[in-house]
């Protein structure tokens, strides 16, 4: 949102929360308790914002919809939403968490940073214009636990200031925001759980096969055979699977093995290279180089506790 809408917002009635004034000057987090429900009109605010209800029953509204929020309900707003909330109770209890981007990864804070960074995915399933998946969120008996759990950990860890504190409290805000994401994304997260369990047997025949004959000319064909798959899906799903390449792996593995085996002194570092499936001497020193910093004649010299 530019500044020229908070100027005519803000001109209009409409409340705006500011970071700067609602957090801590080197926190940018912040928790709290509410005891009693109260109604606010209109507002927005620069942070990211989780209620979660302990207690009570309120009207939230967000983009133009009602949701009626009730005990055991979590909704997370992003920042600049226009939202309100309306109770017809006092008694209630909210667990509350607000915080910058910047609290999860500094690199929020540049303005002309590049978004693509692994801590980028705590947030991106938030910063969507429809806030509908989270609204409103309720959880199952144990995960309910879990979440009120953390926040009443992290409402302690805030009030009592205990050393080290906002390292505590980052840890189980990013937890959270975790739990939150694979609630949101259910069903995604359903159908991969069927895609593991549907591949599960397959993957294990061939990472297995992999384990077993590493010291062999093994091809992807052979592999393709195995699972009988054609290349591009069987790539696919290895990747998803090990989290590494077919030739990554293998080499990874056969590195691995190559450190075990360059400790026995019975064989040469010829003996080695060929028992682990590289058959061509230069190429594993080069490769062992590549993945160790030293050639595999250092290593050998420095696990035997000899110079180099």
């Amino acid at each position: 949102m530019k500044k020229l809408d908070i100027d005519r917002l803000t001109r209009a009635g409409v409340i705006y929360f500011n970071s700067k004034l609602e957090m801590l000057e080197n926190l940018h987090c912040k928790m709290y308790r509410m005891n009693t429900l109260v109604s606010l009109s209109t507002h927005f605010h620069d942070y990211y914002q989780i209620w979660y209800v302990s207690k009570g029953e309120f009207v939230h509204t967000i983009s133009n919809r009602q949701y009626r929020i009730r005990q055991g309900d979590l909704f997370l707003v992003p920042p600049f939403t226009l939202h309100r909330v309306q109770a017809f109770e006092t008694e209630g209890e909210i667990l509350g968490c607000e915080f910058m981007p910047s609290f999860i990864n500094e690199r929020f804070a540049d303005p002309s940073g590049e978004r693509r960074f692994f801590d980028a995915e705590y947030l991106r399933h938030f910063s969507q214009s429809d806030c509908t998946p989270h609204s409103q969120i309720a959880f199952d008996g144990v995960t309910d636990g879990r979440i009120r759990g953390l926040l009443q950990d992290m409402l302690g860890e805030y009030e009592e200031r205990t050393p080290f504190f906002e390292i505590v409290l980052k840890a189980s805000l990013l937890q959270l925001l975790s739990i939150i994401i694979r609630q949101v994304n259910g069903e995604l997260v359903k159908a991969g759980f069927q895609k593991i369990e549907r591949y599960r047997d397959t993957m294990n025949k061939v990472v297995e096969y992999i384990d077993r004959n590493a010291h062999e000319d093994i091809k992807l064909e052979h592999i393709c055979a195995i699972s009988n798959m054609s290349k591009p899906t069987i790539c696919r799903l290895f990747k998803e699977w090990t989290g590494k390449t077919f030739n990554r792996y293998l080499v990874d593995l056969r590195i691995s093995n190559a450190l075990v085996l360059l400790q026995r002194p019975s064989m040469s570092i010829t003996d080695v290279c060929y028992a682990t499936g590289f058959n061509e001497l230069a190429y594993f020193c080069r490769i062992f180089k590549k993945y160790t910093g030293i050639s595999p004649n250092q290593f050998r010299k420095q696990v035997m506790g000899k110079p180099f």
